[in-house]
């Protein structure tokens, strides 16, 4: 089986548990991760100001790498609107070509949603953001974490590992998430 390779894309203002809890999980797993900054700039800060320096920048990834592209949320979330080639590419992986997939926590589901990436898709995201998916027309869910499809979205920080977990069964399958599941003691 071919390795499964991973970009979490990371903006100023990304929330820090919603991106390094699945980076931390992913590799565990055997996941290929690569940190990538949606600007020009390897470093980026997050939430609480934490520096971050990326693997790599958008502009130099080759996008069709990659089985999934991973955006955590947090008070950063707008930034990912500043990148038209992050947001092309996320509308490319949503419609499942080659067997893509698109994976957002917390306020980046609404991402997801002003793309009309969920309309008529089962979603969840931070609660204070639910108005955002329902004008994207998605069905609001109160799950942890939803798959629907190519698709996984999840609510906050608190729920990183639930979100986590369902990217590596959708990518390796549920017993390999079962068995990060108890490395980890969940």
């Amino acid at each position: 089986m071919k390795e499964k390779k991973v970009a979490v894309f990371l903006t100023n203002g990304f929330e820090e548990i919603e991106a390094i809890t699945p980076i931390d999980l992913l590799q565990r797993a055997g996941i290929n991760v690569d940190t990538v900054s949606i600007t020009s700039d390897n470093l980026v800060e997050s939430a609480r100001k934490v520096k971050i320096m990326t693997d790599k920048v958008i502009g130099k990834i080759d996008f069709l790498e990659y089985d999934m592209l991973v955006m955590p949320g947090g008070p950063g979330t707008e930034n990912y609107f500043k990148s038209q080639l992050l947001l092309d590419n996320v509308l490319k992986f949503s419609k499942n070509i080659e067997n893509k997939k698109v994976a957002a926590i917390c306020a980046a589901p609404t991402v997801l949603a002003s793309l009309g990436i969920l309309k008529g898709k089962n979603a969840v995201c931070f609660p204070a953001c639910e108005d955002d998916l329902l004008k994207g027309k998605a069905i609001l869910k109160k799950d942890r974490a939803v798959v629907d499809g190519n698709i996984i979205t999840s609510r906050s920080a608190g729920t990183a590992m639930d979100f986590s977990l369902a990217i590596i069964s959708e990518l390796l399958g549920k017993e390999v998430a079962g068995k990060i599941a108890k490395e980890i003691v969940l």
